[in-house]
């Protein structure tokens, strides 16, 4: 679910050392039923935390040497069936593919329109054992590479709508886009969330979602009119499975999984804090936009915007989605006011069941759920930007690598 609130870093400290569920953690309580033809799921019971090794397997980016191995504005990393990572970044080379030992092998794309290059690449998926496909938003198409760094093609996605976003690609080699339609109106009235499923050659197949997505209305900042979200209301969001569609709202303890025709397959639930938000929730919040800002200016702005936006009633419940292996999902958890900082996401298999909850790395977000590893992109203290590969935690291993 690839959009400015739901894939925005997040810093924070590790928070365990070692593999496996943390102390006294259960296993989840999972029950199945029927209604109306839509399975629901349900998830009860202490959520088991699940850590990661201190250190990854496999770290991408120097903070010196040749610029070739320097990390800048990667948007996405896939590890191949080698072993090897394809990262891609607002950089040229726009596209590097390192060996297992993290040596670099090969390194393609160029900015530009033409055929070979690309005007901002940013999602990749292996398609099948040798080859890639790279999404290009601002050429609006998709491009398609041997993982050697071999040139095959380039098709057209027509017709795209505004701000469209990737999110995963299908068993069938389609791919979903999502596009989070911003209409404002005084009352704060909802905007749409549309999924639009395209074909391997780029041409529209079909329109399998349009909902809720979130509400922006008018503010006023300095004197100026604006349009803005409120504070901790959640939104919409999607990612493509192998053959259906995760599918959260946002506005409850729950994932939606759809068919690729978009009919409501499954409801995948389980228990959460409880959403109310407090007076103490929002001093903490406008006192994180303020430490958040380097002079005193850009607090000064930032403490302005924060008090000329409405406050929702509720926290939002999902700040994102990835696909996992088998069929599974991953959901991030909604960040709170004086939470730990950090990336929290909750791991299901196929089936809806909760296997745990993993807390990423301080200033990383999570990028890819493969069958092996976790794929992180993070910074250091020095700001310096890495692409890190974690061992997947068994508790936590389903299958084939998701998108």
């Amino acid at each position: 679910m690839d959009n400015p609130r739901m894939i925005a870093p997040l810093v924070a400290a590790l928070l365990a050392i070692g593999c496996g569920a943390s102390p006294g953690g259960r296993p989840q309580g999972f029950t199945v039923r029927d209604s109306a033809g839509v399975e629901i799921v349900e998830n009860h019971g202490a959520i088991p935390e699940v850590t990661l090794p201190p250190e990854p397997r496999l770290r991408l980016g120097r903070r010196e040497g040749p610029p070739r191995y320097q990390m800048f504005r990667v948007s996405d990393a896939v590890e191949l069936e080698d072993g090897s990572v394809v990262v891609v970044s607002q950089i040229e080379p726009l596209i590097r593919i390192f060996a297992p030992d993290g040596t670099l092998r090969n390194a393609l794309g160029s900015l530009g329109e033409g055929p070979r290059e690309f005007g901002l690449p940013q999602r990749v998926w292996r398609a099948g054992a040798d080859s890639l496909v790279i999404y290009d938003w601002r050429n609006r198409r998709l491009a398609y590479w041997t993982a050697g760094g071999g040139f095959l093609s380039v098709s057209p996605m027509r017709p795209l709508p505004a701000a469209p976003l990737p999110a995963g690609r299908f068993r069938d080699a389609s791919i979903l886009v999502t596009s989070l339609a911003v209409t404002p109106s005084e009352d704060f009235a909802w905007s749409p969330l549309i999924g639009l499923r395209y074909g391997a050659s780029g041409a529209l197949r079909d329109t399998v979602f349009n909902v809720p997505g979130w509400r922006v209305g008018p503010a006023e900042v300095g004197g100026e009119a604006v349009f803005l979200a409120r504070h901790f209301e959640g939104l919409a969001g999607a990612r493509a499975l192998d053959d259906a569609i995760a599918l959260t709202l946002g506005d409850a303890y729950e994932v939606r999984v759809l068919d690729p025709a978009g009919r409501l397959a499954r409801l995948v639930r389980w228990a959460g804090r409880d959403r109310t938000v407090t007076e103490a929730h929002v001093a903490a919040a406008r006192e994180e936009a303020g430490r958040s800002a380097s002079t005193d200016e850009q607090r000064q702005q930032a403490l302005m915007f924060f008090d000329a936006t409405p406050v929702a009633d509720r926290f939002g419940t999902v700040a994102g989605l990835h696909a996992a292996p088998d069929g599974g999902f991953w959901a991030q958890e909604w960040r709170r006011p004086g939470d730990p900082e950090g990336e929290r996401w909750l791991a299901f298999d196929g089936e809806g069941r909760l296997l745990g909850r993993v807390a990423l790395p301080a200033s990383a977000r999570l990028t890819r759920v493969g069958q092996r590893h976790l794929i992180v992109i993070g910074r250091d203290e020095l700001d310096i930007e890495y692409v890190s590969l974690y061992p997947l935690p068994p508790e936590v291993v389903t299958g084939v690598e998701g998108s």
